[in-house]
């Protein structure tokens, strides 16, 4: 009895009660922590003018934020109109939404590469997928029409700077909706090889049902803006891979190895295999395990993708 306890101290303290997974499993898009508070201070608003005097009449709108449903995200916001009624417009946060996001990659007939992006709205989510972005850095991508999802360029935002992002906003029309628990398919055509890319997804409809007249500017403040967005990263045409050098390509490889296994895409164990044979230059030893790993459960599809890409196979 003693022995044993003894040995459980020991296994304990050198860490291997948990042996590392031996299969990959891909970590959520991430989100910010942001609080959604009525306005500390905020202007009042003009009513009319005094006939007599010229001077302004005034009345506090009171705006104040309320929550609603914490798991969808909904909350209202309240404040008093100019006919002195309350109103009311209901926002929905779009990140009370869990999700992962996969992508895989093939070439078409033209030789070119064809990106499958499936976004997994995950059961513990409050609401539906109402969109899903990816960047890429590439003038040659064509993305795939779905029916009631508009698809287009996003203009550069303070989140969204680097390289070009196209959407796929889902109409609220869309049959069936993506709910909690479901998943829907995304796909682009170019012919710049994949390498590593961010990617965002918006939980719920955009926009707000108006009432009339707008609400006073401190309520609209308190909104949060793209940074609400959960984020991740995943794979996406990239021109530049097209015109490195084979050092070039293996240096890129090794240097993502490391955010591969942050990631959930690469185990461990095989994480330490790719980065000995990537530096030792043994590209054709590591193109021709990528099928067994990924059958195997040790890497994920955007691994093959890029590793496929990359020594140029």
């Amino acid at each position: 009895m003693w022995f044993l306890l003894i040995l459980a101290f020991i296994v304990q303290g050198l860490g291997l009660q948990q042996p590392a997974s031996s299969t990959v499993k891909r970590l959520p898009l991430q989100k910010k922590k942001i609080v959604l508070k009525s306005p500390t201070s905020y202007a009042k608003r003009i009513l009319r003018v005094d006939e007599k005097t010229g001077e302004p009449v005034e009345y506090d709108p009171k705006p104040r934020v309320m929550l609603l449903d914490a798991k969808s995200g909904k909350y209202a916001l309240k404040w008093i109109g100019y006919d002195g009624q309350e109103k009311t417009v209901v926002y929905q946060r779009p990140d009370a939404i869990d999700a992962v996001v996969s992508a895989s990659v093939s070439r078409n007939a033209a030789g070119k590469y064809l990106y499958t992006y499936i976004v997994h709205n995950l059961a513990s989510s409050g609401e539906q997928l109402g969109g899903f972005a990816v960047q890429n850095f590439t003038s040659d991508l064509k993305p795939l029409q779905i029916s009631d999802v508009y698809v287009g360029p996003m203009s550069k935002n303070s989140e969204m700077m680097e390289g070009n992002w196209i959407r796929f906003g889902i109409f609220t029309t869309f049959t069936p909706p993506v709910n909690p628990g479901t998943r829907m398919e995304f796909r682009i055509e170019s012919s710049a090889p994949p390498g590593m890319v961010e990617c965002r997804i918006n939980g719920g409809a955009l926009g707000m049902k108006g009432v009339g007249e707008d609400m006073p500017q401190e309520l609209e403040n308190v909104l949060p803006g793209y940074e609400a967005w959960p984020s991740g990263y995943t794979i996406g045409p990239v021109d530049n891979l097209l015109t490195l050098s084979t050092t070039e390509r293996k240096n890129y490889l090794v240097k993502l190895l490391p955010k591969f296994k942050e990631l959930g895409w690469i185990t461990t164990d095989t994480l330490r295999w790719y980065q000995q044979n990537v530096t030792r230059d043994e590209l054709g030893e590591v193109y021709n395990r990528v099928g067994r790993d990924f059958s195997e459960g040790s890497i994920t599809s955007e691994v093959v993708a890029m590793i496929r890409a990359i020594t140029n196979r």
